[in-house]
């Protein structure tokens, strides 16, 4: 039975019942988000051909708000509207919900369970593409994304922009690489389909200390997707997370960093060491990402 998911801020409602939420001449046909979760992964199940495992993962996934789908896929996956293209598909991993007892002396970062989601995602993504191609198009590319960095940072008892910070952006970013990676093997091996990836894509992955098994594997049995990971913020769907951090950004003045509050709704102004902070933290994990800006 899937999880009731919990809205913890009034914007991310009104950012769901505004952009997300299906209305159907006039009828309300999503009465919950758990339905537009529902609507969303049964559609993308459906393309990827095991419509009800893998609809309960995604849908899971989405309740317990570790992943968000692109905007596209939320406001007309499902509804029977057609979606004409989908270029280079978005999908957010929150960090901030792999922080287990947070606020807490033992607050801890749930890797494995974050490798998941990134792996999800990237199935996600090709489910996607198929749903609305009809099949994988010429060099896909894939956006999997962050949201909730700042707001992982603040439950896990870390001020941005300071040394453990930047240590936990490099963490990261070689996870991001690894799970990324893994889940293109899978469904290189499940579906087929790839290309042999240029001399120079191999050359990254090892510049990047990428798992050498999979950089060996993947040149064996080609690329699915041209690109795989970025940086860029989602504002719209950091919003719907209720009011999650978005991408790699820094919080304002007035932003909340405790177990109760964190991810409620950011203030406007920046704290004062947020310019270098941020860009410490952008080079730390940029290497490991193929869209870093």
């Amino acid at each position: 039975m899937l999880r009731a998911t919990r809205f913890t801020d009034p914007a991310a409602v009104d950012a769901w019942d505004q952009y997300f939420r299906w209305r159907e001449g006039g009828r309300l046909r999503d009465r919950t988000i758990d339905a537009t979760w529902t609507r969303v992964a049964q559609a993308l199940a459906a393309s990827g051909g095991a419509d009800v495992h893998d609809a309960r993962r995604y849908a899971d996934a989405f309740s317990a708000w570790q992943l968000v789908p692109d905007e596209r896929l939320l406001a007309l996956a499902g509804t029977g509207q057609r979606l004409d293209r989908l270029d280079d598909p978005c999908a957010q991993v929150n960090v901030a919900a792999f922080v287990f007892a947070p606020g807490a002396g033992h607050a801890h970062f749930d890797e494995e369970g974050f490798l998941a989601a990134c792996v999800l995602a990237v199935r996600l993504l090709d489910d996607a593409l198929l749903m609305v191609h009809g099949r994988l198009p010429t060099d896909s590319r894939l956006r999997v994304g962050l949201l909730g960095f700042a707001d992982a940072l603040a439950l896990l008892g870390i001020e941005y922009g300071q040394a453990r910070s930047v240590q936990f952006a490099q963490r990261l970013g070689r996870l991001l690489d690894r799970a990324t990676l893994l889940g293109m093997f899978e469904l290189l091996e499940e579906r087929g389909g790839g290309a042999t990836p240029p001399s120079e894509r191999l050359q990254q992955w090892r510049r990047r200390g990428s798992p050498a098994d999979l950089i060996e594997a993947i040149g064996r049995r080609g690329q699915r997707h041209r690109a795989l990971t970025t940086l860029a913020p989602c504002p719209r769907l950091a919003l719907l997370a209720n009011a999650a951090s978005a991408s790699i950004e820094p919080r304002g003045k007035a932003a909340p960093a405790n177990a109760r509050t964190a991810g409620r709704g950011a203030g406007t102004v920046l704290l004062p060491t947020a310019g270098p902070a941020q860009a410490a933290i952008r080079a730390a994990i940029a290497p490991w990402v193929d869209e870093p800006d």
